[in-house]
């Protein structure tokens, strides 16, 4: 009997901490913005945007993804040169009468680094309310072993 209420009340206290993985995303990771952009730019604007950013690639700036209530930053951090970027806003040039997108606005790209990056939850004190209960009850439970003996 002990036991089933120790594995209760551990599946009940764990409950409370979610470990979630659906928190990942992989791309190109801007730091000034703390928004993972996860789709590249279509093949042609890829081309054109791979000029400006040295063979790197580029991310569409609506394939972004920030960061969820209650976390804080992106782990790993990211370190090194930047080898992707995102433009936010385009140079369009008109070539017999067909608009092309010949670059990115000064100003407008983005740089950032490309990897698989998990939402890192802010702090414990989240959680303070969880614990005083979890201990509660488990206290609850010995206390009321003990008056039955």
């Amino acid at each position: 009997m002990k036991r089933q209420r120790l594995i209760i009340f551990l599946c009940v206290f764990t409950s409370f901490i979610s470990i979630d993985s659906a928190f990942s995303q992989s791309g190109c990771l801007v730091s000034s913005n703390n928004i993972v952009y996860t789709q590249t730019e279509p093949v042609l604007i890829n081309d054109v945007l791979k000029l400006l950013l040295g063979g790197n690639p580029s991310y569409t700036s609506t394939s972004g993804a920030g960061l969820a209530a209650n976390y804080c930053s992106w782990s790993p951090i990211p370190s090194g040169p930047v080898n992707c970027g995102v433009c936010t806003e385009y140079i369009i040039s008109v070539i017999v009468l067909v608009p092309v997108i010949t670059g990115c606005k000064a100003g407008k790209l983005l740089n950032g680094h490309i990897g698989n990056y998990t939402m890192v939850q802010c702090n414990l004190d989240d959680y303070n309310l969880s614990w005083v209960a979890a201990s509660g009850i488990f206290g609850l439970l010995i206390i009321r072993q003990r008056n039955k003996r």
